[in-house]
């Protein structure tokens, strides 16, 4: 196989797909067609609906079908409802449509919302207990004569496990229902034949392994059904000659061109025919032998590491992908972010981590995914203070024999005696303390920080001064728990009351960013500045906090300067330096506790723009991780060396809290 190019560690084949020179063909086809649309001339529409009949043609023989059976769909959701909307009126009203619970979810939430429309009813078939998949047997046992369709996934998204669709097809000829085949997640991969055993429908993408652009679906409908089908979306082009424009003689098309409706979107077939082009050229065997071998390799480390398969372990029963099972659904999504950041490309879903090793990948590279995912799964096992392995205790006590009480009472007369100092790193709360500003038609704002006297020695309360306050959880020099971000909202310790209070006092690291902060208040800190950091000042480990210094809490007197907002309200974002994506990928590999910024929040000021969406808190409260802003006086932490406090109140159901937070810093 290829594997001589820069995408050798691409594991990605699910999601769009790759071959070498795939840059290169698509950029040259894309400039061809704006040649050509740009020119001052007629000639754009041969062009462009000849381009996109070649699209057409190359399915056509991907599944061997005839002419007159197959166009093109944005998508399978959307191939789906072209269909579902074109069946006589009634034909499913009072029966069952019949899907697998591993069907993909988009294509159920479309037949779920037709259902009450179309007046049948949605019968999803559940998986038997233990299982990871529907199996045909029991879809089967749920297919009776009241079935008015059924839609087979021929290999499912969430475990690549394929189904054997003959015995299917046969029973479902039986039942008298129509038959339609998702073929998607392996279409390109492994040979389909829509006539052997014959469907009545089939739909698919040009992503994945075929390796085209979004928007460049495909939809194929046997010829004896078409004739009877009248799509609800018509135009000029369902008809047999376009041109024809008569308003009381419209008559479709006696072919699969009925469904082609108005005048039809063509650059998404146009930008996937080098892909098709590229895919119909190579050997077609030698591609899915390659693809074997590469699963084969991925199941063997995967055992080596006691990762659980969540795919079927025979290739006959499988699709191109393999699925492995987490125990906890944030470390597959850390994995995933620590290989990105040294350059392997591979998915995850939920608690699930998947590989789709394909033409461009390097064999090699397996062996340097599992090695980094060991690794990475090692350092994220002993990020909970207290709470590592036996042997870890075990081992640091050797190393330092010193018992914990003495430690402690060390501590203690080192505190008195000034050799070692606490420093402040909290802001003032008060009226003044600048609060994050929303978009008005974005969110609710949090009001400024009100503070009310109750009573100051006078007839209110003679002996005593006391205050009350209005306040958001997340004024001033917070803690944003995981329940702060949908992404943390199912973590049950992800509150200010029902966190691990162990856990929030640790080591701190500090990255001094504060020069470059200076000259660029849109710096974005990276993996590399942080990698960068570690060789000069020593590794981040587990369970500790890093802290970004930007020297920004100077501004904090003036609330303008502060939040640092674009004068264009449109741009909806400030400019104040943060992280970027990776720069918190790497950062959760390394498994640490949380993540600390000088500015309003622990994103950049214009993190909205990127992608995610406000990395730091999409990723660090999805790995049950805790966020700190505002924070103070970090010149005045050493690189290494300190202990940061960081306790918010107990609020119950808390998302946040104002902090007191203080560093233990060693006296040079």
């Amino acid at each position: 196989m290829l594997t001589n190019t820069k995408h050798a560690g691409y594991f990605l084949y699910h999601s769009i797909g790759m071959y070498p020179g795939k840059e290169q063909e698509l950029a040259e086809a894309t400039a061809e067609f704006a040649e050509v649309w740009a020119a001052p001339n007629d000639k754009q529409w041969g062009y462009v609906l000849l381009k996109r009949q070649d699209f057409i043609d190359y399915w056509r023989r991907i599944i061997n079908v005839p002419k007159g059976s197959t166009t093109t769909c944005e998508s399978v959701t959307n191939g789906m409802h072209m269909l579902m909307r074109s069946l006589p009126e009634g034909m499913l009203k009072g029966k069952r449509v019949l899907v697998s619970a591993d069907c993909f979810p988009s294509v159920h939430f479309l037949l779920a919302g037709l259902a009450p429309k179309m007046g049948f009813t949605l019968d999803t078939v559940p998986m038997s207990e233990g299982k990871s998949w529907v199996e045909a047997e029991d879809f089967m046992a749920h297919w009776g004569r009241d079935v008015g369709l059924a839609l087979l996934t021929w290999v499912t998204s969430t475990a690549s496990a394929r189904v054997d669709l003959a015995p299917l097809v046969a029973h479902g000829r039986e039942m008298g229902s129509l038959i339609g085949a998702d073929i998607t997640q392996a279409a390109g991969l492994i040979p389909f034949d829509a006539m052997e055993p014959k469907v009545d429908f089939g739909l698919s993408t040009s992503l994945k392994w075929m390796c085209g652009t979004p928007g460049a679906g495909m939809l194929y409908v046997d010829k004896s059904l078409v004739l009877d089908l009248q799509p609800e979306a018509r135009g000029w082009f369902s008809q047999n000659n376009p041109f024809s424009w008569d308003f009381d003689k419209f008559d479709y098309a006696p072919d699969i061109r009925r469904f082609d409706s108005g005048t039809p979107g063509s650059v998404a077939a146009l930008a996937s025919l080098p892909a098709l082009r590229w895919h119909a050229g190579q050997d077609q065997k030698e591609l899915a032998a390659w693809n074997h071998r590469l699963v084969n390799k991925i199941i063997a480390r995967a055992d080596a590491l006691n990762l659980p398969l969540h795919s079927p372990r025979d290739a006959d029963q499988r699709g191109g992908s393999v699925m492995l099972r987490f125990p906890d659904k944030a470390e597959p999504a850390a994995l995933v972010g620590a290989l990105g950041v040294e350059g392997y490309s591979v998915d995850f879903r939920g608690q699930l981590l998947r590989m789709s090793p394909g033409n461009v990948t390097a064999e090699e590279t397996i062996d340097a995914v599992f090695d980094i995912a060991a690794e990475v799964m090692s350092r994220r096992r002993r990020r909970f203070a207290g709470k590592g392995p036996q042997s870890q205790n075990n081992e640091t006590q050797n190393q330092n024999p010193v018992p914990p009480t003495e430690l402690l009472g060390a501590l203690g007369d080192m505190l008195l005696s000034g050799q070692v100092k606490i420093v402040d790193c909290t802001a003032v709360l008060g009226p003044d303390t600048p609060i994050l500003h929303l978009p008005e038609d974005f969110a609710k704002n949090t009001p400024k920080v009100e503070i009310h006297q109750i009573s100051e020695y006078d007839s209110d309360g003679p002996f005593f001064a006391w205050n009350w306050l209005k306040l958001g959880e997340h004024s001033g020099t917070h803690f944003d728990a995981p329940h702060h971000w949908i992404s943390g909202k199912d973590f049950e310790d992800g509150y200010t009351d029902t966190l691990d209070v162990q856990r929030l006092v640790a080591p701190v690291n500090v990255i001094d960013c504060s020069e470059e902060s200076d000259k660029n208040p849109d710096f974005l800190l990276t993996a590399e500045h942080v990698k960068a950091w570690e060789a000069e000042h020593g590794e981040i480990n587990p369970g500790e906090w890093v802290v970004m210094r930007t020297d920004w809490d100077k501004r904090s007197h003036d609330e303008k300067l502060f939040l640092n907002d674009d004068p264009d309200p449109l741009e909806d974002g400030s400019h104040s330096p943060g992280p970027t994506t990776e720069c918190i990928d790497y950062l959760l590999s390394k498994g640490i506790v949380g993540w600390g910024t000088q500015c309003i929040g622990t994103d950049a000021g214009m993190a909205g723009k990127m992608s995610p969406p406000y990395p730091a808190h999409n990723y660090l409260h999805r790995d049950n991780c805790f966020g700190l802003a505002s924070l103070v006086n970090l010149d005045q932490l050493p690189p290494k060396g300190a202990i940061l406090m960081a306790a918010p109140l107990k609020i119950e159901k808390g998302t946040g809290s104002p902090v007191r937070a203080l560093a233990i810093v060693p006296q040079v």
